[in-house]
């Protein structure tokens, strides 16, 4: 394998976008939240698909192998441009083993997320020798960022062997976390 890091082609408007949770569901009434960031999203030129293991109450959104299975689908299919997570959880880690690195390397896909979901970023990249972003989770990804912090979504759309310089952030969202039933 090359020591060379590939890097998956920019997003373009109408690409599609995956929706899938590798390790925590979004909880019932967390659902008009996702409404809405999936239609910012789409308000910004995106197809964007869910997947099955999504919703639900418990710490991960599925079985191990319904996590894995879903998210190498996505990844195998070449109309998903991007896979992004709601958000992060605590077991990501029993993914490790069961990606599909090869998929992956054969058609570069955008893996998006942080938290735990950094679980599963480092092994994506040193396995499939293709670039994965730590970024925002899809339920923050409507949030402005601090300046000098670049979007995951405006990286990802950067022409590319475009370039630009990320400052160390300074200011972080204070004040613990938003109440998304209430506020979605």
């Amino acid at each position: 394998m090359s020591t060379e890091i590939r890097y998956p082609r920019p997003l373009r408007p109408g690409d599609t976008v995956a929706v899938t949770a590798p390790s925590a569901p979004v909880r019932p009434g967390h659902e008009a939240r996702l409404t809405f960031v999936t239609d910012w999203l789409r308000g910004r030129g995106f197809e964007v698909v869910l997947g099955e293991c999504l919703i639900g109450d418990g710490i991960t959104s599925g079985s191990a192998r319904a996590r894995a299975d879903e998210f190498n689908a996505f990844v195998r299919d070449q109309a998903v441009r991007a896979v992004v997570p709601p958000w992060g959880g605590e077991l990501a880690i029993d993914l490790v083993d069961l990606l599909d690195h090869d998929a992956l390397r054969a058609d570069p896909t955008w893996v998006v997320g942080w938290s735990d979901i950094s679980t599963l970023l480092l092994p994506l990249t040193l396995r499939s020798g293709v670039a994965t972003m730590h970024g925002q989770n899809l339920m923050d990804a409507p949030y402005g960022l601090p300046h000098g912090t670049a979007h995951w979504l405006d990286a990802a759309t950067m022409p590319a062997r475009a370039s630009f310089v990320q400052e160390d952030p300074r200011v972080r969202r204070r004040g613990g976390f938003d109440d998304w039933e209430r506020h979605p």
